[in-house]
């Protein structure tokens, strides 16, 4: 397993949103999938029926290449559709993504906000009828506009209203009327706008230009200056009101940049043969049928519908002899031109579909020919093993039919758009040898470069043993529903066999593929080593070259059967063990046979860390790892004096678990391991404790310099 590899988030350069996490809810067997973390590679790993499909079509649907909405009465869950669902949907969350926003786009945020300071984080929401929500982090401060602005002017206004004088010739009783009625209004204008939150927006607008308009309708000789002052105090309060709030302005510019999600499966792999006429009907009746959407695909990178090709092929004189009609010289001219027409336009579409395609697959060169017959549409593979002996893409490998159908639907897809995209991939590579789908886990690191990727499956070679922290095992519980697990693995034999498989051909297939390996003699082992590489490279200290890998060996009782398969290949590993009494006995052991001559092969870690009794764990201490063991016992658990004095930390921990009368559970050594490695993933590298990097930096030259000795 590679050593320098990471667990961390990975941003696309390229995209201005990069997804880092999303959520689906309310959703087939999907109550509330929770919040899935996701690397540039994401592997959903489970049974069949598991609810693997059910998260990638919620998520399909949240900003499709292609419009497709979601349908409440075929994926709202059905136990509780009478109970929960109301109306059209809205209300109803169904997917939520979080994107992180790249600095590129902060910096046009910026400018659009007029300088202030834009999120980091775009939260969106994606609803059953179709709405869209977006929550930012930090959030957008934007100036209010507040009833308590308008309120003390209406109290004024009010005020000056009651103390109106009687004009010379005036009756009191008409100006007191005058008074109550101008009182009342401002009264009754107070009421409407005082509950109201922000009049910033188009209903606050119109409340207020509403207040103006009839201010101004109450306008008369003995209330103008009250009026005017009145209107002197709305008017700047609409235009604020009237301005576009700035929320507004980045939703717009947030909705506009979301990335789009290509979804494919199996069932869209092309045929070589298309009948044109039983493909319109298709597409009116079902145009979002997988194999149907990879076709009309085809087409679209063509240039011209279906229907244009088949009316392209229509031949004015074959009608008219059937019709028993002369065949005219401009019938003959209109048939020229049209299949004319439709030779170049397929030969202009399978040159560049062939550079494209070629580019990207990176296998061999193929040569892609479209070609039409009458009312048959037909592609055409070569390859530059056999340049001049075209078949149908039919009778290429089923490998090739998956790549090349899927690259179509991504091509017209991501392009139809122009937008940034994300490949969702459901069960791909189904029917292909295990070698081709190890091929195919190639493909996707490079393509994952530029478009996030994920997919489910549920066949060990699909998924990445050296990445497995990649990997989002899905399960169904006993009630029916979906469940993703991101920190641990579930109990489930039949979710996590893939992955057991996975790690375990990750591990033997690298055995003898590299030529410098350090054996380790537990799982434990490798996971402290590979955290602390990580982050002494990070920094800048001595770490393991990138051409060095660790292979754990199930147990120090198997070092040496491990070490006999690497040297059956010429290769001479080096070995590190504990310090202990079993790691010195292996070490008497190998250096009597395996290792005689190549003594320094064997490095025991007693010797980098100065103690005579030591295993890995004492690199990390007892203040990194007791916290983590009595978290994992669910009991406070600490070490005495007596349990200090019993050697290496492992055997001080286990006197203290006799003295507390704890029972260790099984395999709790390579579980602390792993909760190290998964909390040290994001933490910061100048976090770490120094002398646990100095100790881990020690170890690491140790290991290169014996490295570099070692022959076979």
């Amino acid at each position: 397993v590679v050593v320098n590899g990471t667990s961390k988030w990975h941003r696309q350069a390229n995209m201005k949103l990069t997804l880092t996490e999303f959520r689906v809810l309310n959703y087939r067997n999907i109550d509330d999938s929770g919040w899935i973390p996701l690397e540039k590679v994401t592997a959903f790993v489970g049974r069949n029926e598991s609810g693997k499909t059910a998260l990638l079509k919620a998520l399909h649907k949240f900003n499709p290449a292609t419009g497709e909405p979601y349908i409440p009465q075929r994926e709202f869950p059905r136990d509780r559709f009478t109970s929960d669902f109301r109306g059209d949907g809205g209300g109803i969350p169904v997917c939520e993504c979080k994107f992180a926003i790249s600095p590129d786009f902060r910096e046009e945020l910026r400018e659009l906000l007029s300088g202030v300071a834009p999120p980091n984080i775009a939260t969106c929401t994606k609803f059953y009828d179709g709405t869209l929500t977006i929550a930012y982090k930090p959030s957008i401060s934007d100036e209010p506009v507040r009833p308590s602005e308008l309120i003390p002017a209406l109290d004024v206004f009010a005020r000056t209203s009651r103390r109106l004088p009687v004009q010379d010739g005036g009756q009191e009783e008409a100006v007191q009327q005058l008074r109550t009625e101008l009182a009342n209004w401002a009264a009754s204008k107070k009421d409407l706008i005082k509950d109201v939150a922000d009049l910033k927006n188009e209903q606050g607008a119109q409340i207020l230009r509403q207040i103006r308009e009839e201010a101004n309708g109450r306008a008369r000789p003995e209330t103008a200056d009250a009026i005017e002052t009145l209107v002197a105090k709305i008017e700047p309060l609409i235009t604020r009101a009237e301005t576009r709030p700035l929320t507004d302005r980045v939703d717009e510019a947030i909705e506009d940049a979301l990335p789009v999600f290509i979804y494919f499966e199996d069932y869209g792999i092309l045929d070589s043969a298309v009948y044109l006429p039983h493909l319109l009907e298709e597409l009116s009746r079902d145009p979002q049928n997988s194999r149907v959407r990879t076709v009309n695909s085809m087409f679209k990178h063509v240039g011209l519908t279906a229907q244009e090709i088949a009316e392209l092929g229509q031949e004015k004189t074959e009608e008219a002899r059937r019709g028993q009609q002369q065949v005219t010289p401009a019938m003959i001219a209109t048939d020229q031109a049209s299949k004319e027409l439709r030779a170049i336009k397929l030969s202009s579409a399978s040159s560049e579909i062939t550079k494209k395609f070629t580019k990207w697959y990176e296998q061999r060169r193929h040569n892609i020919r479209y070609d039409a017959d009458g009312d048959f549409f037909r592609i055409w593979v070569s390859d530059d093993r056999r340049p001049g002996v075209p078949i149908e893409l039919e009778s290429r490998s089923k490998g090739f039919q998956w790549f090349f159908s899927f690259y179509l639907v991504f091509l017209v897809e991501s392009q139809e758009g122009h937008k940034e995209a994300i490949l969702l991939l459901d069960e791909p590579g189904l029917h292909l040898h295990p070698t081709a789908q190890q091929q195919l886990m190639s493909f996707f690191e490079r393509l994952s470069e530029d478009n996030p990727l994920i997919y489910t499956t549920h066949s060990p070679f699909l998924i990445d043993g050296e990445h497995i922290h990649r990997v989002r095992p899905v399960k169904e519980d006993d009630t029916g529903h979906s469940q993703v697990s991101i920190d641990t693995w579930p109990e489930d034999r039949d979710t996590i066999f893939p992955l057991q498989a996975a790690a375990g051909y990750a591990m033997v297939r690298g055995l003898f593929r590299h030529k410098k390996n350090v054996l380790v003699e537990g799982f434990s082992d490798y996971l402290y080593l590979h955290t602390l590489n990580l982050h002494c490279r990070a920094l800048g200290r001595t770490a393991l070259p990138d051409d060095i890998y660790i292979t754990p060996c199930g147990g120090t009782k198997l070092v040496g059967h491990l070490a006999s398969l690497f040297l059956g290949q010429e290769v001479r590993p080096v070995v590190l063990l504990d310090g202990d009494d079993a790691g010195r006995a292996r070490r008497d052991a190998l250096t009597k046979e395996l290792y005689a001559g190549h003594e320094r092969a064997v490095l025991m870690l007693s010797e980098v860390l100065g103690k005579a009794e030591c295993e890995t764990e004492d690199i990390f201490g007892e203040a990194i790892l007791l916290p983590i063991l009595a978290e994992l016992l669910g009991r406070r658990f600490t070490l005495n004096q007596d349990d200090r004095s019993q050697g290496s930390l492992v055997d001080q921990i286990k006197a203290a678990a006799v003295r507390h009368a704890v029972e260790l559970p099984g395999g709790w050594k390579p579980e602390i391991a792993r909760r190290v490695a998964v909390a040290w993933s994001t933490t910061a590298p100048e976090d770490i404790p120094s002398d646990i990097l100095d100790c881990a930096e020690a170890l690491f030259r140790a290991l290169t310099e014996r490295m570099e000795r070692a022959a076979p």
